[in-house]
């Protein structure tokens, strides 16, 4: 049954987009195109969606494609015990993990041949502004549509979405009654853990955060 919920959901959404698709010399290891930096966090509109099949020697992968239209993006980092550190840019601007446009697109730019050269001029620098990512077609990403703003983390630096979630509740229309609780349950975990965040930083001096 699942499979065939599965199944239904990618003709769907196919029959609706355009699709595209590449060749992968060798066999596919996914990790071995995600082994530089720490990843990207990001929001932005999402302005066009595809359908992209990657060929390979040993299998066939599916992703849904994810143009968006980027309104900040910056540099996941961790502190000393690991965790993961979180930044607002709409209140820290300035930081330096904030990327510019050329920063962002060179470190989540598509592998080597795999997106055709008319697909990357929809890409900045080209097109000014804009990037692709891709998650898994297995993934929630299936219900994703055009005008949805979201919030993403990248496998490292790649093209490979490793999490998103939905930052508006105006864009859970398309959704049935159990996605749309999903995404109001996954933005106020992230509400709640920004906010705890700064409940523990809030009275500390700056210089004392590294220690």
């Amino acid at each position: 049954f699942f499979f065939l919920f599965f199944l239904s959901g990618i003709r769907t959404m196919a029959s609706r987009t355009e699709s595209s698709s590449s060749d992968f010399k060798g066999n596919w290891n996914q990790d071995s195109l995600c082994t530089n930096g720490t990843g990207v966090e990001g929001e932005g509109k999402v302005v066009h969606l595809r359908f992209h099949t990657v060929t390979a020697q040993d299998r066939v992968e599916r992703f849904i494609a994810i143009v968006l239209e980027i309104q900040h993006a910056w540099v996941v980092t961790f502190d000393k015990y690991g965790v993961e550190e979180r930044l607002d840019p709409r209140l820290q601007a300035a930081s330096p993990r904030i990327l510019t446009m050329d920063q962002l697109a060179a470190k989540v730019a598509p592998p080597p041949g795999l997106l055709a050269p008319d697909l990357q001029k929809r890409l900045h620098p080209d097109t000014p502004g804009v990037i692709e990512l891709w998650a898994s077609a297995r993934s929630e990403a299936k219900n994703i549509k055009i005008g949805d703003e979201i919030h993403f983390q990248t496998e490292k630096d790649s093209v490979f979405v490793k999490k998103f979630f939905h930052t508006a509740m105006g864009d859970f229309g398309h959704l049935e009654g159990g996605q749309v609780m999903s995404e109001m349950s996954k933005i106020s975990d992230k509400l709640a853990t920004q906010k705890n965040w700064e409940e523990d930083v809030e009275g500390v001096d700056s210089d004392e955060w590294e220690d």
